[in-house]
């Protein structure tokens, strides 16, 4: 069985959809952010690569994917257990950091702004524009479809686990009028609650957490927390040599078999983009850039002292 995203069932809904404005300001944000990543990075001789549709960003529009609202970043296992303190230590205050063994990737936020999504309703979870990261594992060699299968419905457990505990008043509010989105959610509730009966939100993301962290060095890596279990694993030389690719006129590091990474996500036409009926929409319930507002497109302030304003 198969879920589609939660992206793509409340995409429709552009009463939500982020203008061409906010987008803009949202991509200087995230840039600045992408920024002190990486001099973070630099400073502690950490190795980290642009992953997703941010690479594909980089490789096809040398820069965000226009209508893109996210930063994907990929880091071997042992720098992605360090960079929450290194960034705290980089920029204090600045940034907070969530708990990876929540979520099984990093979310690093920028204080003094909001970015509050529309499915999420758990009330622990920091509503600000973030930085995805995620931590490069080692994978099996074969296929290994029953470790596959149990990570995808362990993965998925403790998402429709939290949706049930904490259904979003947004969603309930479409669902009034909307028969697909609230058969959607129906669907993941209810389950849900099977997987809160049958094990709880715990459980399952200790089996997450196991099933990623493959022990043996097999030649292949992978971000199983990702996409996708099987389409996120590669030859190792794919997730450990990197090359500079301009990004919003920056150079960042990407995959230097970059072919092969994009093509095993995206498909061999990766270069072209999709007709506008086949873009997805993001939607968010608030957005607030608050001093941020006045970066420029480089993602800096005009002015030296900006960060003090």
């Amino acid at each position: 069985m198969k879920f589609k995203s939660a992206k793509s069932v409340l995409s429709k809904y552009t009463e939500y959809k982020l203008d061409d404005e906010k987008i803009e300001q949202l991509h200087r944000v995230l840039l600045h952010m992408l920024k002190d990543f990486k001099a973070c990075c630099e400073k502690y001789g950490f190795m980290y690569m642009l992953g997703g549709g941010t690479c594909l960003g980089a490789v096809r529009h040398k820069g965000f994917i226009p209508w893109d609202d996210d930063v994907d970043i990929m880091m071997p296992r042992e720098d992605f257990e360090k960079i929450g303190q290194a960034m705290k230590e980089c920029y204090g205050d600045k940034y907070s950091v969530t708990d990876p063994r929540e979520c099984h990737l990093l979310n690093i936020l920028l204080n003094g702004t909001v970015y509050e999504e529309i499915w999420n309703g758990d009330p622990s979870r920091r509503m600000s524009i973030f930085l995805d990261v995620y931590p490069i594992d080692n994978m099996p060699k074969g296929k290994r479809r029953l470790r596959s299968a149990r990570f995808y419905w362990a993965k998925h457990a403790h998402a429709f686990i939290l949706e049930y505990k904490y259904p979003s008043e947004y969603v309930k509010k479409i669902e009034q009028t909307d028969k697909e989105v609230k058969s959607y959610y129906k669907k993941r509730r209810f389950l849900g609650r099977l997987f809160n009966f049958f094990g709880g939100y715990n459980h399952y993301n200790k089996v997450v957490y196991k099933l990623a962290r493959y022990k043996k060095k097999t030649g292949y890596l992978g971000i199983p927390c990702a996409i996708a279990y099987n389409r996120e694993k590669f030859r190792a030389e794919v997730l450990t040599d990197s090359v500079d690719a301009e990004f919003c006129g920056e150079n960042f590091k990407i995959p230097k078999f970059y072919d092969e990474y994009l093509t095993n996500l995206y498909g061999s036409d990766y270069m072209t983009p999709p007709p506008p009926e086949k873009r997805e929409i993001h939607v968010s319930a608030r957005v607030e850039f608050g001093k941020y507002a006045d970066l420029n497109e480089h993602g800096e302030f005009e002015f030296a002292d900006g960060e003090n304003k």
